[in-house]
């Protein structure tokens, strides 16, 4: 299940159905967050106040660490995924979206997003599964129940995939 952790608009959808197989990493979608925004903005001042910190004399190195350490951990807690936040601080500047990439290989199963749609904090856009481990649940007449024995090797054919059977 992907989750936000902060509240946003959808700009871009990559995954546009239910069904399509994705691989972790692969991009969701795009999202525009005013407090995310702020927060990418706070991160930068408290670098510059690092910096200045720095060059003044009786300033103890640690006093600005510890306001970067603070705003870094509060983008990460945010889900924005350290190259990003190693980005803008090499480049200096915000990014105004930011890209969610699947957690997982496998298919998705839930789709409840499109383009411009207000997200909440908590909202659950996909879910994806991973189908590579399935279960099946079949019925036993109880006249051929002495034919089935714990972890004994089966066999499923579908009217889906004629041609295809599944181990």
């Amino acid at each position: 299940q992907v989750n936000l952790t902060v509240p946003g608009f959808v700009e871009r959808i990559y995954v546009a159905f239910v069904g399509k197989k994705v691989r972790k990493g692969d991009p969701l979608f795009t999202l525009y967050s005013p407090d995310l925004l702020a927060a990418q903005e706070e991160y930068l001042l408290a670098l510059r106040t690092r910096d200045a910190l720095s060059k003044a004399r009786g300033a103890s190195s640690g006093d600005g660490d510890a306001l970067v350490a603070a705003v870094r951990r509060k983008l990460a807690l945010w889900d924005v995924p350290d190259s990003e936040i190693d980005r803008m601080a090499k480049n200096q500047i915000p990014s105004k979206t930011l890209t969610f990439h699947s957690p997982v290989s496998g298919v998705v199963t839930k789709k409840e997003v499109v383009e411009g749609m207000k997200l909440d904090a908590g909202a659950m856009p996909y879910e994806i599964v991973d189908l590579s481990s399935v279960w099946v649940l079949v019925d036993v007449y109880e006249s051929e129940l002495r034919f089935v024995k714990e972890e004994m090797a089966a066999t499923l054919a579908l009217h889906a995939f004629p041609n295809r059977t599944f181990d």
